[in-house]
C-alpha cells in the first residue's frame, strides 16, 4: 500500500481529468457519451503507437452501431467479439453497447472447443471478428459472421443511436474459466 503505482506525471494527469455529472439510472452508452461531451479532444486510446480521442472512438462505435442495428441487433441480443486485442476491439464493444446489444468477448487464441461451447450456449445475433480468426468461430455455430476488417461504414450515420436501451439490460457475457467442467457464462 505504500508504494506508488502511478508515477508524479500519470498521477497529475488522473487527476485532472474533468468529472463529469450524469443522472441516475444512466446507460453505460450515455455514461460514456456524457464524457464525450465533456472532452471530445481528450485521448480515449492509445494502441500500438495511434491513438483515438473520445470524439473520434465516439464517432467510429457510432457507425459501427448503426450497422450492428441495421442488421437487427438490439437490445437483449449478444453480439461475439472474436477479435484481438486492438483499437478495433475498444471501437467494437462501444458500437454493440451503443446498439443495444451485450457483448461476448472470444479470445481468438481459445481453444477451438471452448469457443465452440461458449458460441453456442449464448447464442449470439451475431458474431464480430476478422478474415484471420474467422474460421475460429464458423465452425463454433450458426451465428452470422461480420469481419470487421474491410467492411465500410463510412455511410452510416456517425450520430448517437437512439435505442430502447435501459439500465437492466445486460451489457455483457462472460464465462468461467471451466476448470471444474464446462465453462459457465454469467450475464
Amino acid at each position: 500500500g505504500r508504494i506508488d503505482l502511478l508515477s508524479a506525471q500519470e498521477r497529475a494527469a488522473v487527476l485532472a481529468v474533468p468529472s463529469v455529472v450524469v443522472p441516475s439510472g444512466a446507460t453505460l452508452p450515455e455514461l460514456f457519451e456524457a464524457r464525450v461531451a465533456a472532452a471530445p479532444g481528450a485521448v480515449a486510446v492509445v494502441w500500438d503507437g495511434a491513438t483515438l480521442s473520445y470524439g473520434e472512438l465516439n464517432e467510429r462505435a457510432n457507425r459501427l452501431a448503426h450497422e450492428l442495428l441495421g442488421r437487427g441487433v438490439g437490445p437483449e441480443d449478444v453480439v461475439a467479439l472474436a477479435l484481438p486485442r486492438s483499437a478495433d476491439l475498444v471501437v467494437a464493444v462501444l458500437a454493440v453497447l451503443k446498439a443495444g446489444a451485450a457483448y461476448l468477448p472470444l479470445d481468438p487464441a481459445y481453444p477451438a472447443a471452448r469457443v465452440a461451447h461458449m458460441v453456442t450456449d449464448a447464442g449470439p445475433a451475431l458474431v464480430l471478428t476478422t478474415t484471420e480468426h474467422r474460421a475460429s468461430v464458423e465452425t463454433a455455430s450458426g451465428a452470422s459472421v461480420l469481419l470487421l476488417d474491410g467492411l465500410d461504414v463510412t455511410d452510416r450515420s456517425a450520430d448517437n443511436p437512439v435505442t430502447a436501451l435501459a439500465p437492466d439490460h445486460p451489457a455483457y457475457v462472460i464465462y468461467t474459466s471451466g476448470s471444474t467442467g464446462r465453462p459457465k457464462g454469467v450475464v
